[in-house]
């Protein structure tokens, strides 16, 4: 159960390195551009450990997926969220989520340009939400079988 619980970060480092190439796009606000995204078998074999893939759902109105990852033995679950848009809507969208959605700002994390953990992250159920340019990665764990302890073991295990 802990290798499946550590992949959390493992996820969010793997989906920015892969969208993260550094290329210049002249077309598109921010450094994202129209190639395809990597999908969520591509996330899945470069994070390894993951549950099987239960969904994938194509985003409407910008680019990027939805996946779940789903173990039912264990009662574990692995979201995985991607959205590629503009730079404004990307900063606009993290500053609510930051301000009113129950997100925490965490300058130690290094991904992107800011990171944030929530709402009310717990052993139970934890996300970690990145900004990068004109992107956000949001990658959750929901872990039904462990005692809601708080954000502390929270971090920890996505951080081990």
């Amino acid at each position: 159960m802990a290798i499946g619980l550590v992949v959390v970060v493992g996820v969010a480092v793997g989906v920015f390195a892969l969208l993260n190439r550094g290329s210049s796009y002249d077309k598109v606000d921010g450094k994202y551009g129209t190639a395809p995204l990597p999908g969520c078998d591509d996330v899945a074999g470069r994070a390894g450990n993951l549950p099987p893939k239960s969904s994938e759902t194509p985003l409407q109105g910008s680019q990027g997926w939805l996946c779940t990852f789903t173990d039912p033995a264990s009662a574990v679950t692995v979201h995985l969220d991607v959205e590629v848009n503009t730079v404004q809507r990307q900063r606009t969208g993290f500053d609510i989520n930051t301000s009113s959605g129950g997100y925490v700002l965490d300058p130690s994390a290094h991904l992107g340009e800011r990171a944030a953990w929530g709402p009310a992250p717990s052993a139970e159920t934890c996300d970690l939400i990145v900004l990068d340019s004109n992107a956000t990665f949001k990658v959750g764990i929901d872990d039904w079988k462990a005692a809601a302890d708080g954000m502390q073991t929270c971090k920890d295990r996505e951080t081990d």
